[in-house]
């Protein structure tokens, strides 16, 4: 079964979950359901994302927003991805009231399904007031540019295999990280970043960023509620 067809699947299977994505102590709700998808359609398509769906709730988490900063002095505030998203913007409304399950893999009418999907979520909206405050916020990270064997800069993301084996998320569930200066991080490493929130939507060929974070630090990611 191919990968897009899985994530077909996981729309599906999205549509009979909505209700209940509300309920729970972490309550990711319909805003966060692209990442529930994709990780449905991951493991439909039986893909190596499976064996870290389960992790992806650690970063979508309500919990995130209660942790504390590792910074002496005024602490950043602590954001968890759901957050990023207006809460008038479904991401799911392309796929409302659409026979997915008639439509055949590699057709036609598959492709004209994901291209619509892309433009749409390329163009997923922002929340402005966010422009300015320094933040920080927990993610996978997807190599950009190089220097040597360094990163200059990379994108965040909040589940793993986002932009390299499955399909980029919307942009504003991507930020575009810059750093101070290069630093040695490697593919799907899961670290916080601090620092910074801006207001920049950029192609980078991976995906489509909507937000961009001019990093203090960046550190190897440790739950710090004690959540699993």
């Amino acid at each position: 079964m191919g990968f897009h067809r899985a994530w077909l699947d996981g729309v599906r299977a999205l549509g009979k979950q909505d209700e209940r994505m509300n309920t729970g102590p972490t309550r990711p709700g319909r805003r966060a359901a692209l990442i529930a998808a994709t990780c449905v359609g991951a493991h439909a398509a039986g893909r190596v994302l499976t064996t870290r769906c389960g992790a992806s709730a650690l970063m979508t988490g309500a919990g995130l927003a209660h942790a504390q900063s590792t910074r002496s002095g005024q602490p950043p505030r602590t954001l968890n991805w759901e957050e990023l998203v207006p809460k008038d913007w479904d991401p799911m409304a392309l796929f409302r009231d659409r026979p997915t399950a008639l439509i055949r893999e590699g057709s036609a009418a598959e492709r004209e399904m994901m291209r619509e999907m892309r433009e749409a979520w390329d163009k997923a909206p922002t929340r402005d007031e966010l422009k300015g405050q320094r933040v920080r916020l927990p993610g996978y990270v997807v190599p950009l540019d190089l220097v040597g064997d360094k990163l200059q800069d990379f994108l965040l993301v909040p589940y793993f295999g986002a932009c390299i084996h499955s399909p980029p998320p919307p942009a504003n569930q991507i930020v575009h990280v810059t750093l101070k200066r290069p630093q040695g991080l490697r593919t799907m490493d899961v670290v916080w970043v601090t620092g910074v929130m801006g207001i920049e939507r950029q192609d980078t060929g991976m995906g489509v960023s909507a937000y961009a974070i001019q990093a203090e630090s960046v550190d190897p990611y440790k739950p710090t509620d004690g959540k699993r």
